[in-house]
């Protein structure tokens, strides 16, 4: 996880905690991913003593003069992120901004397995696969864990839970020693044509 700090969020929390009676020698700042909540409350961030934080668990980086703590399971999903602070009157608080997307990589699969995998899962409406048509932004292994980030041709797309559903079948009987599956349906960067592979333009009979 990359993390920045804005000078003005740095200068809140050391007097959030001087207010409290926390040490910054002392203290870190824990940053959570919760993806159950409504997208405008998924990020939060709290202050743990180090003696009480699990280093063990987590992601430790420093920001300034503070220590900042994340569990593998919110590194994975948070990326690379900007916390800020506003003091304006209608807008004060923390601000926690995700870096702009960038367009996925040649090749986003952790491994030949997860390709094979999610090759076998139709878009009904396309009739490709999802991997051709390039739905696949992002694969993650962490031990038994497989995070998966997608997208759908369309935000509007009817068949979104059918296609998930799916993927996590066909990743739940391909993936030996793998527990727990997360696939995340993600709109930024939106999908364009141009991310169809050149099997899946031979496939539409596009040049």
């Amino acid at each position: 996880m990359a993390i920045t700090i804005t000078q003005k969020a740095v200068a809140q929390l050391l007097t959030e905690m001087r207010e409290r009676g926390l040490a910054p020698t002392d203290t870190c700042l824990r940053i959570k991913y919760h993806k159950a909540a409504p997208p405008k409350q998924r990020c939060s961030i709290e202050f743990e003593t180090r003696d009480t934080a699990d280093a063990a668990a987590g992601e430790i980086s420093r920001c300034e003069d503070i220590e900042v703590r994340c569990d593998p399971t919110s590194r994975r999903y948070l990326g690379a992120i900007t916390l800020d602070y506003s003091s304006a009157p209608d807008a004060a608080g923390f601000t926690i901004t995700k870096s702009a997307a960038q367009k996925p990589g040649t090749n986003p699969f952790a491994a030949d397995w997860i390709r094979r995998a999610l090759s076998q899962v139709i878009d009904p409406e396309v009739g490709i696969n999802i991997v051709d048509l390039g739905l696949i932004y992002d694969t993650q292994m962490d031990g038994p864990d497989l995070a998966v980030t997608m997208t759908m041709t369309t935000p509007a797309c009817p068949m979104t839970e059918m296609i998930v559903s799916e993927a996590k079948s066909q990743l739940q009987q391909n993936g030996n020693g793998i527990d727990h599956i997360e696939v995340e349906v993600v709109w930024d960067p939106p999908w364009t044509p141009e991310m169809i592979s050149q099997e899946g333009r031979r496939q539409m009979g596009w040049r």
